[in-house]
């Protein structure tokens, strides 16, 4: 990490002009910094937005992102149809299990995926997020009132434990700091202790954040206490995949959690149709909870890879006129399994196309805010969805698997109801251990193509299960770290950083 020193290389000190068609564009300068810089409510808006570029451009934008879509596909049951022939090796590994030679190779996707394996966009976050609570108490009463400096600090809190949930995510062990401006050689901290610390650091702050933002642009890309419960809900259940010794404690954490979530009266489920579905993944709805926006008329956009639809999506929903098949598709034998014909189901109407085809004729349907360049036969279709990272029914979900495991069957189910119910699909019934199946599976229809369904057969250990994952990690790999991901150290920083290991299953 360069001495963790690179998690700070605040050469960016960010202002944003205000405005709507502005939000989140910002533009670094120099001149500002130290006590130069925290003086006004606008260099502190213009600071926290570029906390939310720094998360944008690490998940969606820049040069070939695919990091949602990578989660989704790992293991899973997916195939490739018709994708360019330098993808083809890529996503088979992906698929597989198989990141070793996706490290060595040179290929656009392969170099797309390698950068799910460079921790370091995730503490510039961090860093920054230290700097913004530190220096935030610095600005002038006259221009900063106390409330307000205590909601920057916590959306500071917020989002240097959302970088800590994916980096533990992605590679287990990390090296945890808090300190602004930290400069001292850290070694890895246990995931289960970086955890802990998030859960304790989260909850201090969470009253802090608004329960809603009066301007409606803000609604659903920053975050309120909606969203850090749905971030603590998050941190207590993957800490609960790796405490050994007391997991019902991060399980009753989750249904008061869950609890406190149900005040929150702003929000609520919306049926699956294909309106609510437009609305819901352009990130303001009443199920947005946290999202990343992506908006072509403010100048937002993905890199075309970081969009699920470019995989599984073809023209009308995605690319040129000539794209008539979809690169990826999901294996039939699955999809059908997940759903089961002649059982009623909104999801399964309105977000796929031929869902069973097995081929290139495969539609996925539910990230279909687009927008459209060219004429006639140069007309191509590129995805504007925002990238969704917690939405309620995955909250929901959350209680549903924290009350099954312990052992509060009605409460489970009362939850996962309510989102099949939003599904027009039929209540589960089912108990003991078909129930807490169910709940995964359930997981699995709602948020497919959200950049879950790795994190869940990981958390739950089902990625060791061939009924759940297409290419099953033995025991013995996944206790030696097969679910992580290679995590890249530069010569430079293994000297700048002894303490620096990587991810040994890999190296």
């Amino acid at each position: 990490m360069k001495n963790i020193k690179y998690v700070l290389v605040l050469a960016a000190l960010f202002v944003v002009a205000p405005g709507c068609k502005k939000f989140l564009n910002v533009t670094p300068i120099d001149a500002l910094s130290g006590n130069n810089f925290w003086q006004t409510r606008q260099d502190v808006e213009g600071f926290t937005n570029g906390l939310y570029t720094r998360l944008r451009n690490k998940v969606a934008s820049g040069s070939d992102r695919m990091f949602f879509p990578a989660l989704d596909i790992r293991c899973n049951f997916v195939k490739v149809i018709s994708m360019e022939s330098s993808g083809t090796n890529s996503f088979n590994n992906l698929i597989s299990n198989n990141l070793k030679p996706v490290i060595s190779g040179t290929t656009r996707y392969d170099n797309a995926l390698k950068q799910l394996m460079d921790w370091k966009g995730f503490y510039d976050i961090v860093a920054a997020a230290n700097i913004l609570y530190t220096e935030v108490d610095k600005v002038p009463s006259t221009s900063l009132s106390q409330t307000d400096k205590l909601r920057y600090k916590a959306e500071a809190v917020f989002m240097r434990n959302l970088a800590y949930l994916f980096i533990t995510k992605l590679y287990g062990d990390a090296v945890y700091y808090t300190e602004a401006y930290h400069s001292a050689a850290l070694p890895r901290s246990p995931q289960l202790e970086v955890l802990n610390k998030c859960i304790a650091d989260m909850s201090a702050a969470k009253n802090d954040l608004p329960t809603a933002y009066s301007d409606v642009s803000l609604s659903g890309f920053r975050p309120t206490r909606a969203s850090a419960v749905a971030l603590l809900m998050h941190l207590n259940m993957w800490a609960a995949a790796w405490d050994t010794a007391d997991k019902s404690k991060y399980y009753k954490n989750v249904l008061l959690l869950a609890d406190e979530m149900a005040t929150y009266t702003n929000y609520s489920l919306l049926p699956v149709t294909t309106e609510n579905t437009l609305k819901i993944f352009k990130g303001r709805s009443s199920e947005s909870l946290f999202s990343v926006l992506q908006e072509t008329n403010y100048g937002e956009n993905f890199a075309l890879t970081a969009n699920y639809s470019y995989y599984f999506s073809h023209y009308p929903y995605q690319g040129t006129v000539s794209k008539t098949a979809s690169f990826l598709s999901y294996d039939k034998d699955y999809i059908t399994k997940l759903f089961p014909g002649g059982t009623p189901d909104a999801r399964l109407t309105t977000w796929f196309e031929n869902y069973n085809a097995d081929n290139g004729s495969f539609q996925f349907k539910k990230f279909i805010n687009t927008y459209t360049t060219g004429t006639g036969s140069s007309i191509s279709v590129t995805n504007n969805d925002s990238a969704v990272i917690f939405r309620l029914p995955d909250a929901l979900l959350l209680a549903a698997e924290a009350a099954a495991e312990l052992g509060n069957e009605d409460a489970a189910k009362g939850y996962v109801n309510q989102v099949r119910t939003a599904a027009a699909a039929p209540s589960i019934t089912s108990t003991g251990e078909e129930l807490k199946a169910d709940i995964f599976k359930e997981r699995c229809r709602e948020l497919i193509g959200e950049g879950q369904f790795f994190f869940d057969l990981v958390r739950t250990k089902r990625v060791t299960n061939p009924d759940f994952s297409k290419n099953p990690i033995s025991v013995s790999s996944f206790n030696a770290g097969a679910w992580t991901w290679p995590l890249t150290i530069s010569a430079t920083e293994r000297t700048a950083n002894p303490y620096l290991v990587g991810n040994n299953f890999w190296n």
